[in-house]
């Protein structure tokens, strides 16, 4: 297996918004196992916008529910799953499977039938694949960042570039590559 495999996303979308009932019920995805920082929330921040609180409520009257998995701490999780509503898993060590095959357990649904979304290659795209889940990665909401994400913009900035050159990038993506003066360099 190339080493890109387990990095190339099933789906790469602007936003959660993207998502919709049908979206999800056309691949065939029941549940959701959505990042914290930068997915949902800027990161630093605890409010969510109240778009995406309502997005995420009308995806569950659908059938969709989802769980909230984050390698933040349990207090930051906590008060944002507060707003949205969701059972969460903090401190999951992503990409490492053991969080997600916890964050299965607790929708109670098989791994090809979850879609793991979330801003970043090596934790959310890497941590579905290991997990056999559908990888969606969203666009960050902010170019703020943990420190040590920060240090994976620029490597994740190259093998996007990588995988777009190959033709191996998802078809409901952005048009282009990032630039090389790409807004993590």
């Amino acid at each position: 297996m190339p080493w890109y495999d387990r990095l190339v996303p099933d789906a790469a979308l602007p936003s959660v918004l993207e998502l919709t009932p049908e979206w999800l019920a056309a691949r065939g995805i029941r549940g959701l196992i959505l990042d914290l920082d930068n997915t949902l929330v800027p990161y630093g921040r605890h409010e969510p916008d109240p778009r995406v609180t309502e997005h995420l409520a009308t995806l569950s009257r659908a059938g969709h529910p989802a769980v909230l998995l984050s390698n933040a701490m349990p207090g930051r999780a906590v008060t944002v799953a507060r707003h949205f509503g969701l059972p969460f898993l903090a401190n999951a060590g992503k990409p490492a499977p053991g969080g997600f095959r916890r964050a299965l357990a607790m929708l109670s649904m098989a791994a090809p039938e979850v879609a793991v979304v979330g801003d970043q290659i090596f934790r959310d795209v890497l941590g579905a694949r290991r997990a056999g889940c559908f990888a969606v990665l969203v666009e960050p909401l902010s170019a703020r960042d943990f420190p040590g994400t920060r240090l994976l913009r620029l490597p994740e900035s190259w093998v996007i570039r990588y995988l777009h050159r190959r033709g191996m990038w998802p078809s409901q993506t952005r048009p282009n590559p990032p630039p090389e003066s790409a807004r993590y360099s």
